[in-house]
């Protein structure tokens, strides 16, 4: 089973994918046309990497670590797009239980959202 498959299991998730460091869409489930599909991953995977430099930046400052950048998310209200590496889910917002959502792409990601010490 795909991990787009996994993702669109979970509460609220009413399409999710896949994408490369270059926007490509890998794998995507969901009830978007292919443009929109195409659209999003490539916005995803800009967002994605503009994210991570922001994280690396913050944690240049003396003291101050951890704060590397493993997703992030964005919502109005009624919907959200959360990103985890690189996976992303579109999500009716009132239904997700966010937290729960994160952990479960952080895991279909086969990473750590949270790097010992």
């Amino acid at each position: 089973m795909s991990r787009a498959s996994e993702l669109l299991k979970l509460p609220g998730v009413v399409s999710a994918g896949v994408f490369s460091r270059k926007g490509f869409v890998e794998e995507f489930e969901g009830a978007l046309s292919e443009a929109e599909v195409a659209e999003m991953m490539e916005l995803c995977a800009a967002l994605t990497m503009t994210m991570e430099m922001q994280g690396r930046l913050l944690d240049r400052m003396p003291g101050q670590s951890g704060w590397s950048a493993h997703g992030w998310m964005t919502w109005g209200p009624e919907w959200a797009v959360v990103t985890v590496y690189d996976g992303t889910c579109i999500v009716q917002g009132r239904l997700a239980p966010f937290n729960r959502l994160i952990e479960a792409m952080t895991d279909a990601a086969g990473t750590e959202l949270i790097k010992p010490f």
